[in-house]
């Protein structure tokens, strides 16, 4: 991960910063007492809570941590489109928690959480109740469609594939007994996870139906104008590499997916299909709302931009589930959980912490062996109280990006597991 410093006053920017109040921040002070036997409860195994997890104990291996995760084993969102269109086997990209128990100590818990009580302080599981002094939430999105019900039927059949696990190996399933017709897929309007994502994926399933020479179309519907990351390298594949098996249709709204007669109903018009790939809006992970950290109509759970506090202290939302300046994606959850395990550290240790803005990087496959990439910095913009991305895009098709991409993802599950 690259990090720089943004020169930013912390207290500046937090009382400017677009929709985050002043949240109480984390105290370092230096004649602050050292404690090393606090509990920290860990909620959801993705990369964010992984990270978290691991750096902790690294820092301090006194420290009590627990991880709460439903599923038995990680599994890795980012090069699952590889696993889809047929360019990498599943396992590659799983791992198991245990690792975290042998190697650092990290208590892990296969487990459903409940109920957060942040008054008692205390994570309800199946199980019974769990303390904590510190409490990093990491639980991911859940699919937001309380107003559309039409996408409940839809998303069992044609299953999104934006939730780790068996969306992906059913619709695997799918793609793999595909002999030809048509295929959909669509795109929800941001935020959503991984904003290059269904990109990546519409240009990988339309690299496969030339590569197995299926008599097949993909549509591609998306509810945005152009792709929101790498608009030039993406369109350029497109329209030069699948024009032929390919319509890509912009500015088209969802309006109903009809499972019995396999048809996608948008503001654009109608899209019969044989399998689709329905990707529905999304909305932090409902346990934040119950938890009382989602107020009703708030999509996303305001944090301290800088620590990722909620206005509850020394609770943590970190990952998709937050709305900071960091775009929702593994990367982001990886380093915003460097950032938080820093910080309770530096808190019970009773040390100072320079504060900073993060660099994202990201990558994404443009047909079987090139990909594309972009960086990305954030400034600060004090009199407008935001931050602004700068995109550093290299668009150019490359087997040699590809090559990293395979490199950065390895690097990624090395630092977590490794």
């Amino acid at each position: 991960m690259s990090r720089k410093s943004s020169g930013v006053s912390r207290r500046d920017l937090i009382k400017s910063a677009v929709g985050v109040s002043i949240f109480p921040t984390l105290a370092f002070t230096k004649g602050e007492a050292k404690r090393e036997n606090a509990q920290v409860v860990i909620v959801g195994g993705g990369y964010g809570g992984v990270t978290t997890a691991k750096y902790l104990k690294k820092e301090n291996p006194k420290l009590s941590v627990i991880l709460i995760e439903q599923r038995h084993f990680f599994m890795s969102c980012p090069l699952s489109n590889h696993f889809l269109a047929g360019l990498m086997e599943l396992t590659p990209l799983c791992f198991a928690y245990n690792v975290l128990e042998v190697k650092y100590g990290v208590k892990v818990i296969n487990d459903k959480v409940i109920g957060i009580e942040l008054d008692r302080k205390v994570v309800r599981t199946s199980q019974g109740y769990i303390s904590y002094d510190f409490l990093v939430l990491s639980p991911g999105i859940d699919y937001d469609i309380e107003d559309k019900p039409f996408y409940a039927e839809a998303l069992v059949y044609y299953p999104p594939a934006f939730k780790p696990g068996s969306e992906h190996i059913y619709l695997k399933k799918l793609l793999s007994e595909f002999e030809g017709g048509d295929i959909v897929i669509t795109v929800p309007p941001p935020p959503y996870r991984c904003p290059p994502a269904p990109y990546e994926r519409a240009a990988l399933i339309a690299s496969m139906i030339k590569r197995n020479k299926l008599k097949a179309h993909l549509y591609f519907i998306d509810a945005n104008e152009r792709p929101l990351i790498n608009s030039e390298g993406f369109l350029s594949a497109y329209y030069d590499l699948y024009k032929d098996v390919a319509t890509y249709v912009t500015s088209a709204q969802v309006k109903d997916v009809d499972v019995g007669k396999k048809v996608v109903k948008t503001s654009y018009g109608d899209f019969k299909f044989d399998i689709a790939n329905i990707i529905p809006p999304m909305k932090a992970h409902s346990i934040l709302e119950s938890a009382g950290l989602l107020k009703k109509g708030e999509k996303w759970v305001s944090v301290n931009p800088l620590t990722f506090e909620t206005q509850v202290e020394n609770v943590f939302v970190i990952g998709d589930a937050s709305m900071s300046y960091l775009p929702k994606s593994g990367y982001a959850a990886h380093s915003e959980g460097k950032v938080v395990a820093k910080l309770i550290n530096a808190k019970l240790m009773g040390k100072e912490v320079k504060e900073e803005l993060l660099q994202m990087v990201c990558y994404a496959m443009v047909d079987d062996r090139e990909a594309i990439m972009t960086e990305t910095s954030f400034k600060y913009e004090k009199d407008r109280g935001r931050f602004i991305p700068i995109h550093r895009e290299d668009n150019q098709r490359k087997e040699s990006t590809a090559k990293r991409y395979i490199e950065w993802a390895k690097g990624l599950w090395r630092d977590m597991f490794g």
